[in-house]
């Protein structure tokens, strides 16, 4: 059942009850699956390290099950998708900036020199980060950890952290989000090393002993030997992730992860029975993470590999250079594809042979094989690659003939009285360029055909390599069959309406449509993305807007109320894109047909499926499957992903700050602490207060409108999101306890927040009152047990900003 059929069902009554109800009571899910402490273990070392039955098998408890345990646990305790978010921004800020750098060259800046301005450019956030941790090292050099409570090592840690004025909301987000990362790692360290001296004996294995074979003269000691091969290291580790930023952004399509590193234990992927489990929010190709998912994955695990080394003078020694040893390309392939679109098109434009263009078609096709490293590996093995590409390109010749050959230029002379190749330009520059706001040139009139139908091919060969299994495509009637499918579906979407037969059941549009330009114009042949050449402007009733999802969890409802909309229908425009391959989202923002003080962030454009095409443009055969996630690091540079943006005309021209995430849950497992963070906006938390003062309109407090409104922010999807954590964790071992958990956590939130609204609300009026951008709303569970007859009450805080 979804969970957003139990919302739909709670009514607006201040009658706390879970809307998770109908599931087995905990007790009853729990009998079986109660987590049971070896008793060889209950004095362990580690204060906040629980050893509990293996996830992984019927079988002794044995030193590697142990290991393993200890393992997933430190790794979840740095898991932080606030982190991985952070992560991604800071990669589009990059993408913008390397494009627009490459929009001033005159001609095309070179790999070397694209590097220097992106090193350029991420240097502050270099400098940042190692006056961040040369400050702990200071304060840590001489502290007396013994002791001290888990609060005070807290204090102690915010105490050594100075904020960074870096000009750009991007590094400072992530500088932030890194340094809190730094403080966890530390903590962690502290904990174990305490815990080591205190019971050095029972239950000691090779993960227990890390960083520890050099304490020898006591507690007092601790402090400074953290400071010295641990946090330089823990800073080179930081280093790494800013290079291995640099390195995506050059070639986005490189691996980032070596398989030598992955992780100690395979985290826990089981899909749930509740709340939106396949929901598209959390889509995944074949389990593949996202960019930015998998660098923040191998940032954890050389923090795993420091954490685990086993003693100081081996994490000093280890060089451990993830980002930059990760395997890549003996070429940039995004580059080598640019290069052979831009000779096919100058081919296809020009061409003038009677013959069906095979050659030019076979040169190409193995320019897109190149970006799909396990086909072009297949290929190479089995040697069927001259065949593969042969029985593609044919077929596609021979539907390529009817708009470029002779006969065509016949058929379309009788109509048109002019030559096909001049008619095919002008109808894109007319159609294209003139709704952009572009000025043509002759030399773009010469290319534009033939990007065009250099697009028509590349996105049929993509379409055919992504539908048909290796088997298949060994088989010449397969291929054929899908080749033909495919250039229609392409045709439609790449070449004008006017140039396509009426009747046409691919046409992406009902009405004549615009089609896909590739840009920026100004970097060809570096295209980074398509744009389409219609700008719709269309009236965007609130219900409409309620109904489409938005990134951040909220909808374009919430967005637009955020950004200053007052009245409905709103009446907007809406940019659509498109990715190529190596798109980053931060690409888009370059858009060079915008007005020049328009600078649109990153997290404007949202995935343009079926379902929004069809609530906002009436067109829902624009829209495409969602093949990238919208979690946190989802993202994944997957080529023919469209995007939407709407732009309103009353929108400020300068934009009050907006939570990325309004949601978000954080588990640490060794503390068994649970918190779900809620964002506000400034505009939303004003809004709650004006409610929760007797000044309101009403006059007297509307508590109940208050928490139906904080409770459609956080409460949709959160038991799934929970027990995913959980399960993520080997928290929980059994997916129905975790469900169950989950939902009496979900519940407890919710009256948690009504009882401090109720008791507390003061607090909440502080927080709004301040003069930082929004309000962040936290709900804290500490000691959560698998096993549990209830779970503990929640401690509530608001707090100014959105951190």
């Amino acid at each position: 059942m979804r969970v957003d059929s139990y919302i739909e069902s709670r009514g607006d009554s201040e009658d706390y009850v879970s809307p998770f109800a109908g599931m087995s009571p905990l007790g009853e899910a729990t009998d079986q699956a109660t987590e049971q402490a070896d008793p060889e273990f209950d004095e362990s070392p580690f204060e906040s390290f629980s050893f509990t039955e293996s996830p992984f098998g019927e079988h002794t408890y044995s030193e590697a099950d142990e290991q393993s345990q200890l393992a997933t646990e430190f790794l979840e305790t740095m898991h932080d998708e606030e982190f991985t978010e952070a992560l991604e921004q800071l990669l589009n800020e990059g993408a913008a900036r390397a494009l627009s750098d490459a929009q001033q060259w005159t001609v095309t800046p070179s790999e070397a020199e694209c590097r220097e301005s992106l090193q350029e450019w991420i240097a502050p956030l270099v400098t940042e980060w190692e006056r961040a941790i040369d400050n702990f090292a200071g304060g840590l050099e001489n502290a007396d950890l013994h002791g001290l409570a888990e609060h005070e090592v807290d204090e102690l840690l915010d105490s050594l952290e100075t904020p960074a004025a870096l000009g750009s909301e991007a590094f400072e987000n992530f500088l932030g989000k890194l340094v809190r990362k730094a403080k966890r790692f530390i903590k962690s360290k502290i904990k174990q090393a305490v815990g080591f001296v205190k019971n050095p004996i029972k239950g000691v294995i090779g993960i227990a002993k890390s960083g520890l074979k050099t304490i020898k003269s006591g507690l007092q000691t601790i402090g400074k030997h953290l400071i010295g091969p641990l946090l330089n290291r823990l800073k080179k580790i930081g280093l790494s992730l800013l290079k291995g930023v640099v390195k995506k952004l050059i070639n986005p399509l490189t691996k980032i992860l070596p398989a030598s590193i992955r992780p100690l234990v395979p985290l826990l992927t089981k899909r749930l029975g509740i709340g939106e489990a396949a929901d598209e929010a959390d889509y995944e190709v074949d389990g593949e993470l996202g960019t930015a998912a998998l660098m923040a994955e191998a940032f954890d695990q050389e923090l795993l590999e420091l954490f685990a080394a086993e003693d100081a003078d081996e994490a000093e020694e280890a060089d451990y250079e993830t980002f930059d040893d990760a395997e890549e390309p003996e070429h940039n392939v995004v580059a080598e594809l640019d290069d052979a679109r831009a000779r096919l098109a100058a081919q296809l434009s020009g061409y003038t042979s009677s013959e069906d263009p095979i050659a030019e078609i076979e040169q190409f096709v193995p320019a897109i094989l190149a970006i799909r490293p396990l086909i072009k590996l297949g290929l190479k093995v089995t040697g069927a690659r001259t065949k593969l590409v042969n029985l593609i390109a044919r077929p596609l010749a021979k539907l390529i003939r009817g708009m470029i050959g002779p006969e065509a230029a016949r058929t379309i002379a009788k109509v048109a009285g002019q030559d096909p190749a001049t008619m095919l330009a002008r109808a894109v520059v007319g159609v294209g360029f003139t709704a952009l706001g572009l000025e043509s040139t002759d030399q773009q009139e010469d290319t534009i055909a033939g990007e065009a139908l250099a697009s028509t091919v590349e996105a049929t060969v993509t379409r055919v390599l992504d539908e048909l299994t290796e088997e298949a495509l060994s088989d010449p009637l397969q291929v054929s069959a899908s080749v033909q499918r495919a250039f229609a579906e392409a045709a439609a979407a790449y070449l004008p309406d006017r140039l396509l037969r009426a009747d046409l059941p691919e046409r992406e549009t009902a009405e004549e449509g615009g089609f896909w330009v590739m840009m920026p114009r100004a970097t060809r042949p570096r295209y980074r993305f398509r744009k389409y050449t219609k700008v719709f402007a269309v009236p965007i009733p609130r219900q409409v807007a309620r109904a489409v999802r938005w990134n951040d969890g909220g909808t374009l409802e919430t967005y637009l109320l955020d950004r200053g909309v007052g009245q409905w229908p709103v009446q907007a425009e809406i940019d659509l894109y498109e990715t190529l391959p190596g798109t980053l989202p931060g690409h888009f923002t370059r858009d060079e047909t915008l007005p020049a003080a328009e600078r649109p962030a990153d997290d404007e454009f949202q995935p343009l499926t079926g379902e929004a095409a069809g609530l906002l443009l009436r067109e829902p055969a624009l829209g495409r499957a969602r093949r990238v996630g919208t979690t946190p690091g989802a993202y994944r540079p997957v080529p023919g992903q469209r995007y939407f943006r709407v732009r309103v005309g009353k929108m400020p021209a300068r934009k009050a700050r907006r939570p990325r995430r309004l949601t978000v849950v954080r588990w640490d497992p060794t503390a068994k602490r649970l918190a779900v963070v809620v964002k506000l906006s400034e505009r939303r938390a004003r809004g709650l207060q004006a409610r929760l003062q007797r000044t309101a309109p009403a006059g007297q407090r509307d508590l109940p409108a208050v928490l139906s409104a904080l409770r459609e922010i956080f409460l949709p999807r959160l038991q799934y999101r929970i027990a995913k954590r959980l399960l993520k964790a080997t928290s929980v071992t059994d997916p129905a306890v975790a469900a169950t958990l989950a939902g009496n956590l979900a519940a407890a939130t919710s009256t948690g927040i009504a009882n401090y609204l109720t008791q507390r609300g003061a607090q909440f009026a502080a927080a709004v009152a301040d003069p930082a951008d929004g309000v962040t709303l936290t709900v804290t569970f500490t000691g959560v047990q698998a096993g549990a007859g209830q779970v503990p009450v929640p401690e509530v805080v608001a707090t100014p900003g959105l951190s």
